[in-house]
């Protein structure tokens, strides 16, 4: 009897794969075969599964998102602190994140000219803002409205964007602690305005 394949699961073994593969070559100098060698199927397999290059870029992208939003976090006390140290686990500190970071920037490259995958981009940025917005909410014991909280995330993944994208153009000069250590300096004074209340965080 022929064994069973788990479309999804395969799905998600070639996405996996090209996040591999494009973090390290780029999306110019991922060739289809290498993500077939990297998931261990047939070039054939990939191209079951997928549309071409943009259709692999796109689950590479849906799969770094999953594991963004898939990420546990703590239950630690809700303070600043604590918000800090969870919004820093969306940068780059390791070499599997630095490697779905260069997945997401060359995402944001293709969806630049491209109305269908900016529609795609605008829905992972909304799912990651709902998120963090969340988050920034328990840190007032009187919750803050929901446009509040949305612009809080909204300027909170903006610096993250910002320390992402340095240390992405320039990782041997942006190691773990200095990215801290940035996005630190950017969110301590907001987000202690935001939880004190101040409207003009």
């Amino acid at each position: 009897m022929p064994k069973q394949v788990d479309v999804v699961e395969q799905r998600r073994t070639i996405a996996a794969a090209a996040v591999s593969v494009i973090g390290a070559a780029g999306i110019d100098g991922t060739r289809l075969r290498d993500v077939a060698a990297a998931a261990n199927v047939t070039t054939g397999a990939v191209t079951h599964y997928f549309d071409g290059k943009d259709a692999v870029l796109e689950a590479a992208l849906e799969e770094v998102v999953r594991r963004v939003l898939e990420r546990p976090e703590t239950d630690s006390p809700a303070d600043v602190r604590a918000c800090i140290d969870i919004s820093a686990s969306y940068l780059p500190l390791t070499a599997e994140s630095l490697g779905e970071w260069r997945v997401w920037l060359a995402f944001w490259a293709r969806a630049m000219t491209d109305e269908r995958l900016r529609a795609v981009h605008r829905r992972y940025y909304t799912a990651i803002v709902e998120r963090i917005a969340d988050r920034v909410s328990t840190l007032r014991t009187t919750p803050p409205t929901r446009a509040e909280a949305i612009a809080c995330a909204d300027a909170v993944l903006a610096a993250v964007d910002g320390v992402g994208c340095r240390t992405v153009l320039e990782p041997e000069v942006w190691p773990a602690e200095r990215q801290r250590q940035a996005l630190s300096m950017l969110l301590l004074p907001m987000l202690t305005a935001f939880a004190a209340g101040n409207q003009e965080f």
